[in-house]
């Protein structure tokens, strides 16, 4: 078997501060391949807002085949803050949900689809407003949820003690162990996508 999975959104899809191994879409290949079981592509771009995903996800659904699975990662760039040193580049919470709908719409129209919610940063340290940010959080499940999409809700799994383990000293991104937090909680779900049982290590 030589499944495609591949990576699709922000800085996290990217990998992003996972200095030990680029990410979880990295970890989940070294499985996929461990197994025998498919390669993965990483096609996430840090800094990318839904508007910029919803744009080019057309693009890269028409190079996806129907066996493919994607695996969305949104990111929280589409709120505000404050200071805001880049307000232009947000995405009201209305225009969010359109956008979460049209990427998703045009990936699941060409591969399976799995998708995992944003985790907490911390909100005070980058001038987030906790509440808002829930908000742009379960705005992206629901829409995932209606399309039929299968969800991994990161951001309820996260209580204070692993908060305190997977963030990056930076507050806004998990680091090392956390995209390893990251790929255990997807390689159930995603063995399940492929009709693999999913107990091997």
């Amino acid at each position: 078997m030589n499944q495609r999975v591949f990576s699709f959104g922000a800085s996290t899809a990217q990998g992003y501060r996972d200095d030990e191994k680029g990410g979880f879409i990295v970890r989940l290949g070294e499985k996929l391949a461990e197994h025998s079981l498919g390669h993965i592509e990483n096609l996430g771009v840090g800094g990318h807002t839904s508007d910029q995903m919803a744009a080019r996800a057309a693009e890269v659904a028409s190079d996806a085949d129907p066996s493919d699975i994607a695996i969305v990662s949104l990111g929280i760039n589409d709120v505000a803050r404050s200071p805001d040193r880049s307000p232009d580049k947000r995405v009201p919470l209305n225009r969010h949900r359109e956008n979460v709908e049209r990427l998703l719409d045009a990936l699941r129209a060409r591969c399976c689809v799995l998708y995992f919610t944003q985790y907490p940063v911390d909100y005070a340290k980058h001038g987030l407003d906790p509440t808002v940010v829930t908000q742009y959080v379960e705005a992206g499940h629901a829409v995932a949820r209606a399309l039929g999409i299968r969800v991994v809700d990161i951001h309820n799994m996260i209580n204070e003690v692993l908060y305190q383990r997977y963030i990056h000293e930076d507050g806004m991104h998990f680091n090392a162990a956390g995209h390893d937090f990251i790929a255990e909680q997807l390689w159930p779900p995603l063995t399940e996508m492929m009709g693999i049982n999913s107990t091997s290590g």
